[in-house]
């Protein structure tokens, strides 16, 4: 039975016609009530059960574009959140896409960005503060967005009369598209980079890479990939509430930019956890980093409000790319950031407030060496693929 007709919608926008027009689509109803309960006080909802459900919706609606934001679940039958905000792209390009998604997803949405072109991913179980603000920032982009077209298109019947004044229009537009572009690529809360920006600019250093290789394969500098987790973050919030936790999340992101050299990318991941891309320093000066890194956070006083304040730590996993220096297309970064989130598994499951690094040894099989340390890590280094370094705080570590 469908969760929505227009009947139901024609009567919401007579009862809410000022308010911004947002759709949510996934196959659970639980899902859809928890989300409309989060956001109906200041938008308009309109609801699919599936992505064909959602699709034949739009069909039938006057004007699709009305719909300012899309938050769609990725796991749907028949037609997935991506293929369903793929299809919508051209119908709808100023309409805003999100995706949740659980964090077994996270590398299919990173593949699927470009296409679906989403402004944004997030994982569950979200935060509804977070959510809600994003769904405020994204809908604040797309009239930013319809603004700026009625703008231009303005611009062009008054060019011949006023050309200076064109000109000085179209400077200032292009300062608000910049700051639009800036805007999707950085994290709302800490004003670090986010996802989309690593998805973004990474390939490019990747390729750059590549070419180094190609022409010195005897010289070359590997990628130092970073997961930066704080430790026993979910009691902050908890305990303290997540304003407390919204604040820590601000003042870790500013230690790791000033610990960080400025050629690093400090990118916060999604939740308490965040990526440092590192260039041009050897696997000393990486371990170097992550004690620095260790050691400012552990050393640093967080105000929560109300003349409070907090100690907190943070564990650090790391590994480089290429991961296998002889064989470099082998492993994607993206998969060598799934060994360096192992490696931060392993700084969790040895005390925390410390970091491991994992780098390769002698791989034998490097056509399944992957899937094997992803599985089963302590098999890895026992076979001799892997080397394990560690902070001088790990005494012995437990695989």
């Amino acid at each position: 039975m469908s969760v929505f007709s227009m009947k139901n919608i024609d009567q919401d926008n007579n009862k809410d016609a000022d308010k911004p027009l947002v759709m949510l689509v996934d196959d659970e109803i639980e899902n859809i009530n928890v989300l409309r309960q989060l956001l109906e006080s200041h938008f308009q909802i309109i609801t699919g059960l599936n992505g064909a459900e959602a699709l034949k919706l739009i069909d039938n609606m006057v004007d699709p574009k009305q719909i300012q934001l899309i938050i769609s679940d990725q796991r749907m039958p028949k037609v997935t959140g991506v293929e369903f905000l793929e299809q919508i792209v051209d119908k709808m390009p100023d309409t805003i896409r999100i995706i949740l998604t659980g964090y077994s997803d996270t590398q299919v949405i990173i593949d699927a960005i470009n296409k679906a072109k989403l402004y944004k991913f997030m994982t569950k179980p979200f935060d509804p503060v977070e959510l809600s603000l994003t769904v405020q920032r994204g809908v604040e982009a797309f009239q930013m967005r319809r603004e700026l077209i009625e703008y231009s298109t303005n611009l062009e019947k008054i060019v011949v009369e006023r050309t200076q004044e064109l000109n000085e229009k179209n400077e200032k537009l292009s300062e608000a598209i910049d700051a639009l572009e800036k805007q999707s690529l950085t994290d709302q809360l800490t004003g670090i980079h986010n996802r989309h920006f690593l998805s973004k600019f990474m390939p490019q250093d990747v390729a750059k890479l590549d070419r180094e290789l190609e022409q010195s394969p005897a010289e070359f500098e590997q990628i130092g990939l970073m997961m930066v987790d704080i430790d026993f973050f979910k009691q902050v919030n908890d305990n303290y509430g997540h304003d407390a936790g919204d604040k820590i999340l601000i003042k870790f992101a500013h230690i790791l930019v000033q610990t960080c050299r400025e050629s690093d990318w400090v990118i916060r991941w999604g939740g308490e956890e965040f990526v440092i891309i590192a260039r041009g320093l050897p696997k000393e000066g990486i371990e170097n980093l992550a004690e620095r890194i260790c050691a400012n956070v552990a050393e640093s006083e967080f105000e929560m409000g109300l003349e409070k304040t907090l100690s907190i730590t943070c564990s650090i996993g790391i590994a480089s790319f290429p991961f296998i220096r002889k064989n470099h297309q082998l492993l994607t970064w993206q998969q060598t950031l799934n060994i360096a989130d192992t490696a931060l598994y392993m700084a969790k499951n040895n005390g925390r407030n410390t970091w491991v690094n994992l780098s390769e040894k002698n791989i034998k099989q490097p056509e399944s060496f992957y899937r094997n340390i992803i599985t089963d890590v302590k098999l890895s280094f026992e076979c001799g693929d892997i080397n394990i370094h560690h902070a001088s705080s790990i005494t012995h570590v437990e695989l």
